[in-house]
């Protein structure tokens, strides 16, 4: 092993390893923090605090079952010194048959995904510290978290009433203070949505507000995990720097797209192939790194398991910054969560089928990986993060965006606000670097709707002025039109069988704004317009009008089409609507707005 010379003591580097040896390397880093040589008398280990299950205030109960999350207060050292933590999760308090020992630095919250939780029984979180001495201190054991029970917060204002589950209509619990963010710390590793870097050094390290990482660069990645590799003639797990939204070719699968994969993966754009501690990837500042997890089997729809974003920026961002854009180069932290304006959203009352928030927001947390242009974007969306196809896609965002106009606490939806907004703020990367959601089928729906919903909310004239200009990048505004004369006689430039007495209809055309050939007026002549398009955008039509937004949206040929739709269809019929609880809402509450 080779040593570093700081503050004139033999340091040893930064080791990636855990548990034992990991914790060695941390206590030898801390040692060489800066500490004086000559210590006062060790008294005693570090004091243990108290453990809380979730990212804030303590809870009882969730929904999830595939993660868990814990935070702490500080573990104070009788001389003042500084501590570490190591934290795991288990069935019984103190025990780590669930998550086992993993040192996290100075950090006072962990969490671990991709677990498949036992249901009905109570976990516990586990935390101890130790002094740069090794002097470890005493378990400390949060009161337990219970997956498929809902989630109550503590501690509970009094009541002799029954307090409503939060998350659903009722609950009238005071708003509780923000979580406190993350602390600012150095890392030798990050761990985020089942991918894993390792830096050559411990590097000053923080989250954004929707829990990704970011990192202050210049920084060198030794390792990145799953390992990108050759596996036979296919390359899987591979990573994209700030990737382009106006290419087909990407870096994260050679055997993406199925039959078009020779043409579509460009090996040059991989950047995690060949990353070791002898070739490092130097992260510069401005940079998203996004990393694949790819499906085993190559040729599947789609081919990605999961994904995760890391940036590298020029300095820390302030504490409730949203993530930049995955895509170009502008890093810029100019997105805060303490501009939202949650005033914007309804306090309706609810139809029967209202989503839980918390099962929304498990469909949102993760990144949409979505910065390939046309119907083939569906082999990219990672399973674990997104649906692959567009009518999903739509009919989610739609169930969020009415789920948040209910009659629910702020602080309640706060959660699935934050999500939406980092979704939207992704699609503005997506249009600002020209990208486009072609409307093709049914592929392109669903993605406008976040961006004005983030305009909105943050205030921001950049935001809404791109939703309002940039109309063919979504695919709603692609399809929907009004049919006009377009010369003399001509209705619609001849395409579609229309005539004078059609003028001013609202209509839908699978390609209209590019392709008008392609209309027809007959309802069943093309079955794109019944099986995956207008049928899943009800829910969003209806919550830009609660949201007063519609003015902002700047096309009103969907908004009629639209209404005419749901009049055409057949209630209670898939093809009318995909959800059965945007359905409902429309019903009740589209003659009010």
């Amino acid at each position: 092993m080779s040593w570093a010379r700081e503050n004139g003591r033999a340091c040893p580097p930064a080791q990636s390893s855990s548990g034992t040896a990991a914790l060695g390397a941390l206590l030898a880093l801390l040692a060489c923090s800066g500490a004086p040589d000559t210590q006062p008398p060790q008294d005693g280990p570090p004091r243990p605090a108290a453990v809380r299950d979730g990212i804030g205030e303590d809870v009882d109960g969730q929904v999830t079952t595939s993660s868990l999350f814990g935070n702490w207060d500080a573990f104070v050292d009788p001389e003042g010194l500084p501590v570490v933590y190591e934290w795991s999760a288990g069935t019984v308090p103190g025990e780590d048959d669930l998550i086992a020992w993993t040192m996290v630095g100075g950090a006072r919250s962990a969490g671990s995904s991709g677990l498949d939780l036992p249901l009905g029984v109570p976990l516990f979180v586990n935390v101890r510290a130790s002094d740069i001495h090794g002097h470890r201190s005493e378990v400390a054991s949060s009161d337990g978290v219970v997956v498929g029970a809902p989630r109550v917060a503590q501690p509970m204002p009094p009541s002799p009433e029954a307090t409503p589950r939060p998350g659903t209509v009722g609950d009238r619990r005071p708003p509780a203070a923000e979580p406190k963010p993350e602390p600012v710390t150095q890392r030798a590793e990050l761990e985020r949505h089942d991918v894993t870097w390792t830096f050559a050094r411990p590097a000053t390290c923080g989250r954004f507000v929707n829990g990704d990482w970011w990192v202050l660069g210049p920084v060198d990645l030794v390792a990145i995990r799953p390992v990108s590799l050759l596996d036979g003639d296919r390359v899987r797990n591979g990573a994209m720097s700030n990737p382009s939204p106006t290419s087909m070719r990407q870096g994260y699968d050679s055997s993406m797209f199925a039959d078009g994969a020779a043409g579509r993966y460009d090996a040059a754009t991989n950047v995690a192939l060949g990353v070791t501690r002898e070739h490092p990837l130097r992260l510069a500042p401005g940079t998203s790194l996004v990393c694949s997890v790819s499906q085993t089997a190559p040729a599947q729809l789609p081919q990605l398991e999961s994904c995760a974003v890391l940036t590298c920026l020029a300095e820390p961002p302030p504490a409730d910054a949203f993530r930049p854009p995955y895509c170009g180069t502008d890093k810029r932290c100019r997105w805060l969560a303490g501009q939202l304006d949650l005033t914007a959203l309804a306090r309706l009352q609810p139809v029967a089928g209202a989503p839980d928030l918390g099962d929304l927001v498990a469909h949102f947390e993760r990144t949409w990986l979505d910065h390939v242009p046309g119907y083939t974007s569906r082999y990219l969306h990672p399973r674990r993060n997104m649906p692959d196809y567009g009518r999903e896609l739509a009919d989610l965002v739609g169930a969020a965006a009415l789920a948040l106009q209910l009659d629910l606490t702020n602080e309640d939806k706060r959660p699935l606000v934050i999500a939406l907004v980092q979704l939207g703020i992704d699609v503005y990367g997506v249009v600002h670097g020209g990208g486009r959601f072609v409307a093709d089928g049914g592929s392109g729906s669903g993605r406008k709707f976040p961006l004005l919903f983030a305009g909105a909310l943050l205030h921001d004239a950049e935001l809404l002025q791109t939703a309002r200009s940039e109309r063919l990048a979504f695919a709603e505004d692609v399809q929907t039109f009004y049919v006009e004369q377009t010369a003399p006689g001509i209705y619609n430039h001849g395409h579609g069988g229309y005539g004078p007495e059609d003028v001013g209809l609202p209509e839908w055309g699978n390609r209209h704004g590019d392709d008008p050939s392609l209309d027809h007026k007959a309802w069943t002549a093309d079955p794109y317009r019944r099986c995956c398009t207008a049928n899943a955008w009800a829910g969003q039509v209806l919550a830009t009008r609660i949201m007063g937004l519609r003015e902002a949206w700047a096309h009103d040929a969907l908004f009629d089409y639209v209404d005419r739709y749901l009049q055409v269809e057949s209630p209670g019929h898939w093809m009318r609507a995909w959800s059965p609880f945007a359905e409902r809402m429309w019903d009740r509450y589209r003659m009010d707005f």
